[in-house]
C-alpha cells in the first residue's frame, strides 16, 4: 500500500527538480541524485540477507523472540500436502466486509484434482461492531444457508477457517483475536479464542454441525494451495498490499514450541522488520515522510524496503525472481503462483490435517500391538520365574524352555588371584589367543595381549583333527609371538557353539553352528579334543581349566571390577544370561551348599506358547522366514538378529494400508534382511534435520520419502526397540527377584554386567530396560555395567579362580 505513495513523492520531487532549473547538460546528473538513493548493490542486498537472518533466529530464540522485530510466529501446520489427500471439506475465509463460504472437493483417483463451490456473504456494518456474539451468530447463519443450498446440512464436514486479524495462535484449531483491524470492532472478541466462539455459535443454532480442524492466515494458504501442485513447496509469500511470508521450519530450532523433531510452518510477519533501526542506513527521504504519515509511524518499515520498490514495474516478479538467485546460487528456486490461496489454502490445511489424522490413527492401532502395559510386562516376568524354577527342576528340565543349565563355575573373583592364563575365543571363522596376565598387587589389575588367526574354509569343513591340529598351531604361533615358547599355562576356552556341560573342563558338542562342519566333534567332548591336538604338536602342554560361553565371561569380567556383580547379560545378535543360583535349588547337580553360575539359555523362552498373546503378525513373519521356525521366541522378540527384520515388516504393512510412502512400495524393502537392525541405532541417534533417515531410506530405494516418512520411520524404530528393552528387562527382572527371594532378602543390591552390540550402541535401549527392571523388581536396587572383553578376559578370569580354589584345596 506504500509503494505508490513513495512513487507519486517521487514523481512529485522528480517534477520540480526539471522546473526548478534551467536546462543544461548537467539535468541527468540531477535526476540520477534521486535515483541513486533508490539503487542497492549486492553488497547492501547481501547485507540486508544478514541482518534479516540474525533477526529470524532471535524470532525463533524463546528467550530473544519478546524484543524480535521479525517474530516467526508457530502456526502448528505441521505437513504439506502430499498428493493423496481426499474428501469434501468447507472453508470459511473472514477478513473484510465480506466473506466467503467454500466448499472444496479434493480426489486422488490416480489424479489430483480438486473442485471448489462457494457464496460470498456480506457482513453488516452494526455486526462489525456490535456484540461477538451476533457476529459469530451471522456466520454460523450463513454457513447453514451454504449448506443447506448444497444439501450438505446433515454432513459433518471437516473446516479450514482463514481469520486475517492479528492473532496468537496456540494450537491448529486455536487462534486467540489479539487485536481488530480492517474497521472491526465487535466487542467480547478480543482475547478470546475465534474458532471456540465460532464453535458455540454453531452448537446454539443445532441444526448443523461441523468440525472445525483448522484456523489459518492467508500466508499459509497461499503456500499450502501452491503445496498441493508442487510438493517442494515449502514456503509462501505474500506481496500485494500488503507482505508477509511463512515456511516449513525445522522443529529443534522452534523454541516457542515443545518438541524437536520434525518441522512446523512458521509465520513470520516480517513487515516488522527494521522498526528496531536495522533499515535506517538505507531508508530514503522519501520512506521516511511515508512512514511519518502513515497510522502506525515507525512500524511495519519492511513492508516497504527498497529492494521492493520496483513494484510498480511490471516487471517486478521477474526481478524478484532474478535477484533471489543472484543471492542464494545455491538454491534452486522455483516461483510457483498462487490461485485462491485463502479459501483453497484452508480446504488444503484442513485435508492435510484431516489425513493426518486418519493415518495417526491407523498407524497406531497397529503400533498399539507392540506396545506394551505395565500388567502385561508383569505377566512377562512371572511366566519367566515359572520356567527358570521348571528348568531347574530334575522332573520337568526337559519340558522347560528355560534350561538353566549348570556351568560348574562356582565363585567370583575376590581379587586374590594372580598369574598367567592363557584365553582362547572360538565362535567364528576367525579366533582369537589371549595372555591374561592378573596380578593382585596392582588393584585388580588386568593386563592383556592377543593376536587374531583366521581359519581357513577347509580346516571349517575338513576333519576335526585338521581343525584342532590348526589352533594348536596358532597357539603355538602366538607362544613364540610372546617370546613364550614352551610354556605350560592354565588355558580357559571360549567354545561359543551348543554343548551339553558336564564339568567346568567337559562340553559335548550338540551341533555344528556359524559355517562349521568339521567332521568327527559333534558328540564329543571338544575339549578333550583340544588336548589331543596339543598332545599331537609335543611341543608345550596346557592345562585346560574351564570351558565357557561368553555370557559367564561377561559376568566373570565384570565381577572382577565389583564384587556385587553375579548376573551377566548379552544383548546383541542374540541375548542370553546367567546368574550365581543356589546349588540347593539345582537339582540337575549333586551337593547342596553354595552357588553355581546358571547358563539360562533363555533365548528359548516361549517356545512353547509362553509368549503367544504377545506375539503380533510382525513376529510370526520373522519367525516364519527365519532359520528355526518355532524356536528361540523370546530372542526373536528382543535380539539385534531380528529387530531390523520386525521393523521392516511393520513398513510394509505401513504402506500396503497407505500409510506410508504415499502407499508406494519399492523393491528393495520388500526383501528380507534388507533393513539392519544397525540401521535402528542411527535412526533413534538421528538429531540432525533426520539427514541419516533420509539416507537409509534412500539406501532402501525410498527416494521421493518426505520428512513426514522419515519422522514414522523413526517411530516404528523406537516402538520396536522399546517393546525389545523392556521384555528383556521383564525377564531380568524375573531373575533378580529370584535372587533376592533365593536370599530372603527384604532388598537386594546387585550388579549386572551386560555385553552386546544393541545395548552399548542403541542410544535408548538400555534405559528403557533399566527403567524395566525398575518398575518390576522395586525391592532390588540393580546396577548395571558394562563388559569389556568378556569372552577373552571372562575366560581367563573363570581359569583363575578355578586355579585358586584347586590351589587352595591343595593346601
Amino acid at each position: 500500500m506504500y509503494l505508490a505513495e513513495v512513487y507519486v513523492n517521487f514523481r512529485l520531487q522528480l517534477y520540480l527538480t526539471l522546473f526548478s532549473y534551467p536546462l543544461s547538460p548537467s539535468l541527468p546528473l540531477k535526476v540520477d541524485k534521486f535515483l541513486y538513493h533508490l539503487r542497492l548493490s549486492d553488497e547492501n542486498l547481501m547485507d540486508v540477507s544478514v541482518r534479516f537472518r540474525r533477526e529470524m533466529n532471535k524470532g525463533l530464540g524463546r528467550d530473544s523472540n519478546p524484543t524480535a522485530a521479525v517474530k516467526m510466529l508457530p502456526t502448528f501446520v505441521r505437513s504439506t500436502p502430499d498428493g493423496t489427500e481426499k474428501g469434501d471439506f468447507l472453508a470459511l475465509d473472514l477478513g473484510g466486509t465480506n466473506f466467503r463460504v467454500l466448499l472444496v472437493k479434493v480426489s486422488d483417483n490416480g489424479k489430483q484434482k480438486m473442485e471448489m463451490e462457494n457464496q460470498i456473504y456480506a457482513i453488516p456494518e452494526e455486526l462489525m461492531r456490535g456484540s461477538g456474539a451476533e457476529l459469530f451468530d451471522h456466520i454460523a447463519e450463513c454457513l447453514a444457508n451454504f449448506l443447506e443450498k448444497l444439501g450438505m446440512k446433515n454432513q459433518k464436514l471437516p473446516l479450514g477457517f482463514t481469520f486475517s486479524f492479528h492473532c496468537q495462535q496456540t494450537k491448529l484449531d486455536e487462534s486467540i483475536l489479539v487485536s481488530w483491524t480492517k474497521g472491526f470492532n465487535s466487542h467480547g472478541v478480543e482475547g478470546r479464542d475465534v474458532v471456540s466462539l465460532l464453535r458455540k455459535a454453531i452448537i446454539k443454532r443445532g441444526d448443523f454441525d461441523i468440525d472445525i480442524v483448522s484456523v489459518i492466515n492467508d500466508n499459509v494458504g497461499t503456500m499450502m494451495t501452491c503445496g498441493y501442485d508442487d510438493h517442494h513447496c515449502e514456503i509462501g509469500l505474500i506481496v500485494g498490499t500488503g507482505t508477509n511470508a511463512c515456511y516449513m521450519e525445522e522443529m529443534r530450532h522452534l523454541e516457542l514450541v515443545e518438541g524437536d523433531e520434525g518441522r512446523m510452518c512458521v509465520n513470520m510477519e516480517w513487515g516488522a522488520f527494521g522498526d528496531d533501526g536495522a533499515l535506517d542506513d538505507l531508508r530514503t527521504d522519501f520512506d521516511q515522510e511515508i512512514d511519518a504519515g502513515s497510522l502506525n509511524p515507525g512500524k511495519q518499515l519492511g513492508t516497504d524496503p527498497p529492494i521492493l520498490n520496483c513494484a510498480s514495474s511490471p516487471r517486478f516478479a521477474r526481478r524478484l525472481h532474478k535477484m533471489v538467485r543472484r543471492l542464494v546460487p545455491d538454491c534452486d528456486v522455483r516461483f510457483l503462483r498462487s490461485e485462491d490461496s485463502s479459501g483453497k489454502g484452508a480446504a488444503m490445511v484442513t485435508a492435510v490435517a484431516f489425513r493426518l489424522a486418519i493415518q495417526h490413527a491407523g498407524r497406531q492401532r497397529i503400533l498399539d500391538a507392540l506396545r506394551l502395559s505395565q500388567e502385561q510386562l508383569l505377566d512377562v516376568k512371572r511366566r519367566m520365574g515359572e520356567e527358570m524354577n521348571r528348568g531347574l527342576a530334575k522332573e520337568s528340565h526337559d519340558q522347560a524352555t528355560v534350561k538353566m543349565l549348570p556351568t560348574f563355575v562356582r565363585s567370583m573373583p575376590d581379587g586374590t588371584e594372580s598369574g598367567d592364563f592363557l584365553a582362547l575365543d572360538l565362535g567364528g571363522t576367525n579366533f582369537r589367543v589371549l595372555l591374561v596376565r592378573v596380578r593382585r598387587w596392582k588393584r585388580r589389575s588386568v593386563e592383556m595381549h592377543n593376536k587374531i588367526y583366521a581359519i581357513p574354509q577347509e580346516a571349517m569343513q575338513g576333519t576335526g583333527e585338521e581343525l584342532f591340529d590348526h589352533i594348536v598351531h596358532c597357539i603355538a604361533d602366538f607362544l613364540e609371538y610372546m617370546g613364550m615358547k614352551g610354556a605350560s599355562l592354565p588355558l580357559g576356552f571360549t567354545f561359543s557353539f551348543p554343548c551339553h556341560q558336564s564339568k567346568l573342563d567337559q562340553g559335548i558338542l550338540l551341533k555344528w553352528t556359524k559355517g562349521f562342519k568339521a567332521t568327527g566333534c559333534e558328540g564329543e567332548d571338544v575339549v578333550t579334543l583340544l588336548k589331543d591336538a596339543i598332545y599331537r604338536k609335543e611341543e608345550f602342554d596346557l592345562d585346560v581349566v574351564a570351558l565357557v560361553n561368553d555370557t559367564v565371561g561377561t559376568m566373570m569380567t565384570c565381577g572382577y571390577e565389583d564384587p556385587l556383580c553375579e548376573v551377566g547379560l548379552i544383548v546383541g545378535t542374540g541375548t542370553n544370561v546367567c546368574y550365581m543360583e543356589e546349588m540347593q535349588n539345582m537339582e540337575l547337580v549333586d551337593g547342596g551348599e553354595g552357588k553355581m553360575c546358571v547358563n539360562m539359555e533363555w533365548g528359548a523362552f516361549g517356545d512353547h506358547g509362553e509368549l503367544d498373546d504377545f506375539s503380533t503378525d510382525f513376529d510370526k513373519a520373522v519367525d516364519e522366514h527365519s532359520a528355526n521356525p518355532g524356536k528361540q521366541t523370546y530372542e526373536k522378540m528382543i535380539s539385534g538378529m531380528y529387530l531390523g527384520e520386525i521393523v521392516r515388516n511393520v513398513l510394509l504393512e505401513f504402506t500396503t494400508k497407505g500409510l506410508l510412502f504415499r502407499g508406494k512400495l519399492s523393491e528393495r524393502l520388500k526383501t528380507r534382511g534388507i533393513f539392519e537392525t544397525k540401521f535402528l541405532s542411527q535412526i533413534e541417534s538421528d538429531r540432525l534435520a533426520l539427514r541419516q533417515v533420509r539416507s537409509i531410506l534412500q539406501h532402501l530405494g525410498l527416494t521421493s520419502s518426505t520428512c513426514d516418512d522419515s519422522i514414522l520411520v523413526k517411530e516404528v524404530c523406537s516402538v520396536v526397540a522399546c517393546r525389545a528393552a523392556q521384555l528383556c528387562g521383564a525377564g531380568l527382572a524375573a531373575v533378580v527377584d529370584k535372587i533376592r527371594q533365593n536370599r530372603n532378602l527384604p532388598e537386594l543390591k546387585i550388579t549386572v554386567g551386560v555385553d552386546g552390540t544393541l545395548y552399548k550402541l542403541h542410544p535408548h535401549f538400555s534405559n528403557f530396560m533399566h527403567e524395566t527392571v525398575r518398575d518390576l523388581a522395586p525391592q532390588c536396587k540393580v546396577t548395571f555395567i558394562q563388559s569389556e572383553d568378556g569372552s577373552g578376559k571372562g575366560a581367563a578370569l573363570i581359569t583363575a579362580v578355578a586355579c585358586r580354589i584347586r590351589d587352595a584345596g591343595q593346601r
